[in-house]
């Protein structure tokens, strides 16, 4: 598979950002190590001085090979960025400069971006479209993104904030389960809520059934 073939299998539709580098620097990494050219990302190469010699001629041979990799590792970055994004980052010389100004605008979490992102998690409420299980994958999204962002949540405060998430109408199973001694952590109370959620749609089902079964029988033309 060519070079081009490679960017567009793992940017189609993904693209970077701003928002998305986390997921970006990953797959720019696994072009990089399909080529054998993950030193482009660490390392650079200086022009080395003119000269006559066997040696010299052997450095610029190097040099040129290293110049025409680090060529096709920038428009690999590049073409990987929404449009937006490559007119200001198309003028770092080598791949290296340009990976590295990536890193530190993008790859760092400022304290503004973590106090939105534990906002978010504490303030998180189900949504009515969504079902449980979206709804726990959602929260153990945000847990992953916190914890990416170094800011690791004790197995007590992820059972507290999803137990605070659930819907109103969970009110009586919320104190049920915030005084289940067994839950310990996100998977416990994953499970639990879960298995609520069957529950409570077996009961809805069945109500709705047993509703159908109660209505009375419209007469027959022949019923007098």
């Amino acid at each position: 598979m060519t070079t081009e073939n490679l960017i567009a299998d793992l940017t189609k539709g993904y693209k970077l950002d701003g928002k998305n580098y986390d997921m970006w620097n990953r797959k720019i990494q696994y072009l990089f190590d399909s080529k054998d050219q993950t030193e482009l990302l660490t390392n650079e190469m200086v022009q080395p001085q003119e000269g006559n010699s066997v040696q010299a001629r052997r450095d610029l041979e190097a040099y040129e090979a290293w110049v025409k990799k680090d060529r096709h590792a920038r428009y690999a970055m590049l073409s990987s960025m929404n449009d937006d994004l490559i007119g200001e980052y198309e003028n770092y010389p080598t791949s290296k400069q340009m990976w590295d100004q990536l890193k530190f605008d993008f790859g760092g979490t400022s304290t503004t971006k973590l106090r939105s992102l534990v906002m978010k998690f504490e303030v998180y409420r189900k949504d009515l479209k969504h079902s449980m299980t979206e709804h726990l994958r959602t929260m153990s999204s945000m847990i992953h993104d916190l914890k990416s962002a170094r800011n690791v949540l004790t197995d007590e405060q992820q059972v507290l904030v999803v137990i605070r998430s659930l819907p109103d109408s969970w009110v009586h199973m919320k104190q049920i389960l915030t005084h289940n001694e067994g839950i310990k952590n996100f998977s416990d109370i994953s499970r639990h809520v879960e298995l609520e959620a069957e529950r409570q749609e077996a009961t809805r089902v069945a109500s709705l059934y047993a509703q159908g079964e109660r209505k009375p029988q419209g007469k027959h033309k022949n019923d007098s």
